[in-house]
């Protein structure tokens, strides 16, 4: 399957002045791999990551159903719950899942380990353009005008989440979403593309079936490796595990001097370092093993707020480099 790099730009000079307007930052998230190399080191290259509260705004650009924003809300305010830091979201029982708190405590790892405090997300608005203002075709350069208007603060987050209908320079073809930054210390922006009819093979896995999938010696032509959506909505789930992928970026590496590992143009950040796994076993194809809801079946790995289910991809470890799968 062939997925595109992040890469990194920089405005050129203006004509005729000779002064460097700005520095953009972006970082893509590529379409799910399911090759599973051998996580790297993920290096802390001595720049700034968001620390301390985190204000998150979202904008919904285009149709967007009420469940499927109460999804999106949901895993936000999962992120960082007011009070302790254990699970209170899990369902009774001896066992109970881990909680969206829970993954994200490796990105709260991550920062600790840059001597900064542990991020704190807050789910600050949402927003919706219902009537797609600038069209839906978009440039990179609108998505980024769209975060703008959300008019996060530095150290917060602006998330531009595009409808099924909407197409993105790029989407499908290169990146499912990206990352970035206008500038060294402005508010930082996360754009995530609903793939549910221009690419679900490739964005929604493993909610859909893999495009391009290549059998391997053992496997049976044909075989279903895909889950169930634990929300009911194999898109708005789908757009859940990029969302949280670039998050822990955007936490992790909002400048381009953070954590990564690999070309800075290019970097492989504390996600897309364990492309393609969620739970234990996974190899190409095969999500690995995650649990099941009982009553539908779907496949999660992690509990939010009301109970709601996720399945969140594996985090590299900062202490030892493996991959920490959510069992």
């Amino acid at each position: 399957m062939a997925c595109g790099s992040a890469t990194m730009k920089k405005l050129r000079q203006c004509a005729g002045c000779g002064l460097l307007l700005a520095l953009l930052v972006s970082f893509a998230r590529p379409c799910h791999s399911l090759y599973h190399p051998t996580p790297p080191v993920v290096a802390y290259h001595h720049g700034a990551v968001l620390d301390g509260a985190v204000p998150v705004s979202v904008l919904y650009y285009g149709t967007f159903s009420p469940h499927q924003k109460a999804i999106v809300a949901d895993f936000l305010l999962s992120l960082s719950p007011r009070g302790s830091r254990q699970n209170r979201f899990g369902v009774p029982g001896p066992a109970p899942p881990p909680s969206v708190a829970q993954w994200w405590e490796t990105v709260d790892r991550y920062v600790r380990k840059a001597g900064r405090e542990p991020p704190r997300v807050l789910l600050a608005s949402q927003v919706s353009d219902e009537a797609c203002s600038l069209g839906k075709y978009l440039s990179r350069a609108q998505v980024e005008h769209l975060a703008a208007r959300l008019g996060v603060a530095p150290g917060g987050v602006a998330v531009v989440l595009t409808a099924a209908d909407v197409a993105v320079e790029g989407f499908c073809s290169s990146a499912c979403g990206a990352h970035g930054a206008s500038a060294p210390g402005a508010a930082g922006h996360v754009w995530v593309g609903n793939a549910a009819v221009q690419c679900p093979g490739r964005c929604a896995w493993p909610f859909h079936t893999a495009e391009g999938f290549a059998y391997g010696p053992g496997q049976r032509r044909g075989r279903d490796e895909t889950l169930r959506a634990p929300n009911g909505d194999f898109s708005v789930d789908g757009m859940v595990i990029n969302l949280a992928e670039l998050l822990a970026g955007a936490v992790t590496n909002p400048y381009g001097h953070g954590y990564f590992q690999g070309d800075p143009s290019a970097p492989v950040e504390v996600a897309a370092a364990c492309p393609g796994v969620y739970g234990r076993g996974a190899y190409p194809g095969y999500p690995g093993a995650v649990r099941l809801d009982t009553a539908t079946g779907a496949g999660y790995n992690v509990v939010g707020r009301n109970g709601r289910k996720y399945l969140v991809p594996a985090l590299v470890d900062p202490d030892n480099y493996s991959c920490i799968i959510m069992a």
